[in-house]
């Protein structure tokens, strides 16, 4: 599935920009890598791979998430996390990820 890549210009609010680049880098992910990762789940999901809200509901989401998290942390004992699972490397993951 890996073919040529492209460059692709997008244009965002410089602060959302660094928020961003922070949060994934705390996740072992550049910005261009989480794109990616963004798109690949809309390609093989057939939209996009979340649910898209007015944001009246965002509060108790994340709430419920990091309740979540606190209960169930995720695992770093041999690896990394991406996504929620363990993969030795982010290379891993995007073979995971390519495969299905």
């Amino acid at each position: 599935m890996a073919g040529a890549t492209v460059n692709v210009s997008i244009r965002m609010d410089a602060e959302i920009k660094t928020e961003a680049e922070d949060l994934f880098s705390e996740l072992g992910l550049s910005l261009g890598a989480a794109v990616n990762v963004f798109v690949r789940q809309a390609v093989r999901r057939g939209g996009i791979p979340f649910k898209v809200t007015l944001g009246k509901e965002r509060g108790r989401e994340l709430a419920a998430a990091e309740a979540k998290e606190e209960r169930d942390p995720p695992r770093q004992e041999s690896g990394e996390v991406f996504a929620g699972q363990e993969h030795s490397s982010l290379e891993e993951f995007f073979a995971k990820l390519d495969a299905g």
